[in-house]
């Protein structure tokens, strides 16, 4: 073991560590914690453990190391959390597990060193502080994860708006300024051509101006201020569908108690899946179907377009905001396509307190 003697001279054997990690374990097992699903949270459990028999052992004389691997391991225990949709809730509820099996073991060993009332006393205090500390760096990497992923979404999203901006709008408006030049060169060789480029600028400045509006009114937009995810994507649908195109938008189950953020992350993500219907596949038919069937809501968009081979392309930035923002929700977004069978994107998102 590491550090000074702490004078007391507490010792926790392997013998006793093991035996408290398996206890803690089949604890938490019985409430179903996530904490013990799979290897990685077992083998992240045990470290916990250890180090905070470590923090207990030295509870008089800290260490500078101590902090140092408790705030790594803080972080890779918030990070692997974050990444799998495991809520701090659960973090909490382990704690109090933790304590509930670390202290009769801590006591047992003090009683069997004698060490007295104070000591005991001082121990109990460690192991609590040492274990909420942890929980405690474990909540604020988790939170630092999740915010980085916010704004990755944010700058995707940004990026996606100044791509329409320049492919659309700015092109457009570069060809007009050309067809106005040739107007002007050809206005007294060829007033006819010189016509039919300024007809062509004003149709091209209408395409931009149309570009322009779209990309406005999609910042704006939003599930809460159309009247619900249902009344939003009908009325983005209708909006941005073209005619040609036959797209429905149908509802099944209960929606309305879907809290209003995850409505908005969801409306976004579908807003794109139909978007990329719309300019990719080549479609003739787009279904929307939003399912609200209490512990999670699924949702799917599903044309009858080109498709693509979902191996060998790569994910742009739209998929890749959209992956973001459905992590962030503890949900699940999956993508089934093949070279002209039309794609299916499938969002799965739990509701709140279920993940």
């Amino acid at each position: 073991m590491t550090g000074k003697p702490n004078r007391v001279g507490l010792r926790f054997t392997p013998a006793v560590r093991n035996e408290v990690v398996a206890t803690l374990h089949e604890r938490l097992r019985s409430i179903r914690s996530p904490l013990v699903d799979n290897e990685q949270a077992a083998d992240q459990l045990r470290r916990q453990v250890n180090a905070i028999l470590d923090d207990v052992e030295r509870f008089r004389n800290p260490t500078k190391a101590g902090s140092i691997l408790a705030s790594r391991l803080g972080r890779e225990i918030g990070v692997t959390r974050a990444t799998h949709g495991v809520h701090p809730v659960e973090s909490v509820r382990a704690a109090g597990e933790m304590f509930g099996v670390l202290f009769p073991v801590v006591v047992t060993e003090m009683r069997t060193i004698d060490a007295g009332d104070v000591a005991l006393n001082d121990v109990t205090v460690a192991l609590h502080d040492s274990i909420m500390k942890r929980v405690d760096l474990g909540a604020i990497w988790y939170a630092g994860h999740l915010l980085k992923k916010v704004n990755n979404s944010h700058r995707d999203e940004r990026t996606r708006i100044a791509r329409e901006l320049h492919d659309r709008v700015a092109h457009a408006i570069g060809v007009a300024m050309q067809d106005m030049e040739l107007h002007d060169f050809y206005a007294d060789m060829d007033p006819t051509r010189a016509q039919r480029k300024l007809a062509s600028a004003r149709e091209l400045m209408r395409d931009a101006l149309t570009a322009l509006r779209e990309t406005a009114q999609e910042l704006r937009d939003s599930a809460s201020e159309h009247g619900g995810l249902h009344k939003a994507m009908a009325d983005y649908v209708g909006a941005h569908v073209p005619a040609g195109i036959e797209a429905t938008v149908s509802i099944v189950g209960n929606i309305d108690e879907v809290p209003w953020e995850v409505s908005e992350e969801l409306y976004i993500v579908l807003r794109e899946a139909v978007r990329n219907s719309v300019l990719h596949a080549g479609a003739r038919t787009i279904r929307v179907n939003i399912n609200g069937r209490g512990e999670s809501t699924l949702a799917t968009v599903e044309d009858d377009g080109r498709g693509f081979d979902t191996a060998r392309t790569p994910a742009g930035i739209g998929l890749l905001s959209m992956r973001e923002r459905i992590d962030l929700l503890g949900g699940d977004l999956l993508i089934t396509s093949s070279v002209g069978a039309g794609t299916v994107v499938l969002i799965t998102v739990p509701a709140p307190g279920t993940r």
